[in-house]
Formats: C-alpha cells, structure tokens, sequence
C-alpha cells in the first residue's frame, strides 16, 4: 500500500483539471473596467498543483481571510497543463517550474512571466531504486528513465546528461505523469526517475529510492508565476495578481518559521507521511524574488539547451514573455 501518498496527491488533481480544462474552453474575456477597479466584482482563478499547494499554504498560514475579492483554485497535475490552461485563459494565474514556462514560450502561448522564485533545486532529482546499481549519470547510458515531459524535472535530466557527456538519444525517455513515474520505478519498468518534491521525498521515504543527481548540480532552482494576457490585460485582475503575490509572501515567510507546524498542516492536506513533507519543505520552500536579468539570462540558457536537443521548435526569447511591472 505504500504507492496510496503519491496517488492520492495525483488523483484529485487529474479529475479537476479534466474537469476544469473542458468549462474553461470558448470562455470569453470581461471587459476591463474604465474607472477606478472594484476588487470585490474580482474572482482571481488561480492554478495549482498538489505538489506546490498553493491554496493549501495560503489556508494553513491565515491569507486566505478577508479576501477584498474571490478565489478560485483548480488543481492540476504538473506545470504543462497549467501553461496550456493559463493560454487558453482558463486560469489567471499559476506557479510553474523553470521548464514550463519555456515550452510554453515555445509554443508561443498567450502568457507573461509576471513573478520568480528561488528554491534549493535539490528536490528536484534523478532517482533510481534503493537496489540499483547505476550510480551516476554515465551509468543511464542505454537505461530507460521516466520522466513528465516539459516539465522541470525534463530540464534536470537533459542537463545532467549534458554534464556527463550524454544526450537524451543516450537513454530512453519514457514520458510519464508523476503517479505513473512512480509506480514504473517501483515495479522495475524503468531504470530511474526524474521528479520533483514531494515526489521525490515520498519516494526516498517510502521505497528507499536514491538520489543520483540534482538540480542543484546543474540547473537552477526557480520556479516562475505565470499569468494569461488577458489577466495582464484586465486591470480588476492585475490588481488582484499584486494583492496575491504580497500574500504569497506573507504565507511563505509564516512556513519558514513554523516549518514543524506547516510540515504536520501540509501532510495531513495532502495525505503524504510527515517525515516526507518536512523533507520537502526543508529543501523546497520557494521565496519569491525579482525578476532580474540574471533569472532571465538562467532561463533562457534552459531554453537553448532545449533548442540544441531538438526538443522545442526553434530558439525561444524568453525575455519576450517576461513582465517585471509586477515585481514588488
């Protein structure tokens, strides 16, 4: 029974984005207001991940009392969905890891970069089984390794091959939503996992899966706010996006000085074991930061290495999709 914390954090979250990515289609944008923005005619549809609760943060630090407008979360199961979401302009807003975003800026959706976050990156992981023996990087040579496609765990792992000499054509991609990651490295289907906190955590805790690399070895650590054009667009939003950031903050700084409180709050949430969540939580807490040229000159060495691979059509101007009016 041990694969039940990893499929309860997944489950939920692939019915309500099923659910939410078929209501939000053909939605057309509101008029923005002439005069001067009437928070509370404002509903701020925020997405979110099971992996980053959002919401569940924001509940458990006390920033979700005396909204001046409303919230909608939805849940999704990786930051991929949430991009596609956000350009359809099903969500306002979402957090995403480094990779996301870049494929989304690939695919040229209609999206801003309108916030950063720094976090560690050694959550971020290539995992294999507490009994393998591939011990390094070189040793996935031939080796099939499962992974979610465009996601930050995508970028770890072409980055960590770089490294060490290899290319994604060295091993076998296999592209797999985090439950399924999961349970393809326990049954032996795959060789190794790349994945992100929780996950990761969940996996060293509960199966003894090991560590070969991390993203703090090769990549960096941010993960970025994404919001659609229209949101930007729309003035009631934007200004309801800036109250949200400052209580995004507010909660974030409350989880590093209660990080016991918020460890036991997050496990009971998310149905994942408390040594797990302080694990992530401990490593994986992400603090905002400004969008600088340094974060957009990092991503866009990302985004080249995706171009190089062949796996992104063409070069992405990240700074193209970047906007910093939001920065506080």
């Amino acid at each position: 029974m041990k694969r039940l914390s990893i499929f309860r954090l997944a489950g939920a979250a692939m019915v309500a984005a099923a659910v939410f990515a078929t209501s939000a289609c053909g939605e057309e944008a509101a008029p923005a207001p002439s005069g001067p923005v009437d928070l509370s005619t404002v509903t701020l549809k925020v997405g979110d991940q099971k992996a980053i609760s959002i919401e569940v943060l924001l509940r458990a630090s006390g920033q979700l009392e005396n909204l001046p407008y409303k919230i909608e979360f939805s849940t999704f199961t990786a930051g991929p969905p949430l991009i596609e979401a956000a350009g359809a302009g099903g969500i306002d807003l979402a957090q995403a890891g480094n990779t996301p975003v870049i494929f989304g800026a690939a695919a040229n959706a209609d999206i801003k970069i309108v916030g950063a976050l720094s976090a560690t990156g050694k959550g971020d992981a290539i995992l294999v089984g507490k009994d393998s023996k591939v011990a390094s990087v070189t040793d996935l040579k031939g080796k099939k390794v499962a992974v979610t496609k465009g996601s930050s765990a995508n970028a770890n792992l072409l980055l960590q091959l770089q490294k060490a000499g290899l290319s994604l054509d060295d091993v076998e991609p296999v592209y797999l939503a985090p439950a399924d990651g999961y349970a393809s490295l326990t049954r032996g289907d795959v060789d190794a996992w790349a994945v992100w906190d929780p996950y990761t955590a969940i996996a060293e805790k509960e199966v003894g899966a090991k560590s070969i690399a991390s993203a703090d070895q090769a990549a960096n650590g941010y993960n970025f706010w994404v919001a659609s054009d229209k949101a930007v667009d729309d003035p009631g939003k934007s200004a309801a996006i800036r109250d949200f950031f400052t209580r995004y903050a507010a909660a974030t700084k409350w989880s590093s000085d209660n990080l016991d409180l918020w460890s036991t709050k997050y496990a009971e949430l998310t149905a994942i074991p408390v040594d797990a969540s302080r694990t992530t939580w401990t490593r994986s807490i992400k603090e905002p930061i400004p969008l600088t040229d340094e974060v957009i000159a990092s991503e866009q060495e990302i985004a080249d290495a995706f171009t190089e691979a062949g796996a992104i059509p063409g070069k992405v101007a990240f700074a193209d999709f970047v906007d910093r009016s939001f920065d506080q």
